[in-house]
């Protein structure tokens, strides 16, 4: 594992366990909980490849804040996925900003950062899919946060398909 993305990691699950647990006792807003699990993985992707990696913590905060506020357990499940995306965005970043540098091109890093975006995306997909039958075994009341169901990747495009035939 390379040193910068590797700091860049551990510096946004910090923040995302931080998030969690302010506002798991003092519950905020909550506007990310309703994003599927899918496209999150591609926005932390995305925000780890934009600025070179150095602002992936921003969306771990705001995330964690969400999660937090909703006393959900699933961030436990979720954590895998959002930490292989995130890595391979930092990855990406640093990649980019070693190619403005002119010490290496970032195409180098291409096949492994795709590879773990794209097994990042098929993980949070699987977690979508498996979440109703996880929630039937889970107990209700699991250390005061309970595991609940939020908007699904492929609720979210039977919604598009619903809107794009009306005016």
């Amino acid at each position: 594992m390379d040193k910068k993305p590797t700091i860049a990691l551990l510096i946004c699950l910090i923040c995302l366990f931080s998030g969690f647990i302010y506002s798991f006792q003092n519950p905020s807003w909550n506007f990310l909980a309703s994003i599927p699990l899918a496209f999150l993985v591609l926005g932390f992707f995305l925000m780890g490849a934009l600025f070179f990696g150095y602002l992936a913590f921003l969306p771990h905060i705001f995330y964690g804040l969400a999660i937090g506020t909703d006393r959900n357990a699933a961030i436990f499940l979720y954590i895998f996925p959002i930490t292989v995306a995130t890595y391979a965005g930092a990855k990406l970043g640093f990649a980019l900003e070693s190619d403005f540098k002119l010490e290496k091109y970032f195409l180098e890093e291409g096949k492994s950062v795709l590879a773990m975006v794209v097994i990042a995306v098929l993980i949070a997909i699987a977690i979508e899919i498996a979440l109703p039958q996880i929630i039937s075994m889970i107990p209700e009341d699991f250390l005061g946060m309970n595991i609940k169901e939020g908007e699904t990747t492929l609720g979210f495009l039977d919604k598009l398909a619903g809107m794009v035939g009306k005016p």
